[in-house]
């Protein structure tokens, strides 16, 4: 029995099948993440057809990024405050510091997200409203507010380049040990996010002008 098997399990053979199965690796991956990405199916039920069709497209495109599912950006829909909401009587730092890291979550790539708010310009100046209150309350120390005001100011450009940055400074801030990113979303990530999570109405966060001309005509 032993010399059947040694002569069936030769040293060539051992060796082609290891080969082909290191090979096929890869491929079971790559075919897991696919599936994984597409067994979601839309998430969100408010979607009409159009925009249903949208997300299937976008979780093909996502799929095709990132294949290995190396990053695995989270781009699942999760607790959603479409406003931000804050305490004038009791201002706190903690609360700003809180919505300002859920608005984020559009614009990073993390593997696991709670919670997301939109990256408007209606909330971002609100954000920025309140951290002057919080200078003027004296509730906030001058080396924090200088720090949140240059992400604020960022946001109120269009200016994202380096939200993973400012996500993970966020969550230094809220001494967490888990949901740090891992780069910034793609604009394909970033639009299925949305459409997850937000609606279509807010698409168009997804473009620096809807920042620039919101300042132009605030001015």
């Amino acid at each position: 029995m032993f010399k059947k098997l040694k002569q069936v399990f030769t040293p060539k053979r051992l060796i082609i099948t290891t080969s082909v199965l290191i090979l096929l690796i890869p491929v079971f991956w790559i075919s897991y993440t696919f599936y994984k990405n597409l067994s979601q199916g839309v998430e969100n039920e408010n979607l009409d057809d159009k925009y249903a069709k949208r997300v299937k497209e976008l979780q093909i495109e996502v799929s095709k990024e990132d294949p290995l599912d190396r990053r695995g950006n989270s781009t699942a829909k999760t607790r959603v405050e479409l406003e931000v909401s804050f305490n004038e009587e009791k201002p706190n730092q903690t609360e700003l510091i809180k919505s300002m890291h859920l608005m984020t979550h559009q614009k990073i790539s993390a593997r696991s997200k709670w919670g997301a708010i939109p990256m408007t310009p209606d909330n971002i100046q609100q954000s920025t409203d309140y951290l002057e209150l919080l200078k003027t309350k004296f509730k906030i120390g001058d080396s924090m507010y200088s720090e949140l005001k240059t992400m604020l100011d960022h946001w109120s450009q269009g200016d994202f380049s380096q939200a993973d940055k400012e996500q993970d400074r966020l969550l230094h801030f809220l001494q967490a040990s888990r949901g740090f990113s891992n780069g910034l979303a793609t604009k394909n990530e970033e639009e299925l996010f949305i459409l997850n999570n937000f609606g279509p109405e807010y698409l168009n966060t997804l473009e620096e002008t809807t920042y620039t001309s919101y300042k132009e005509s605030s001015q």
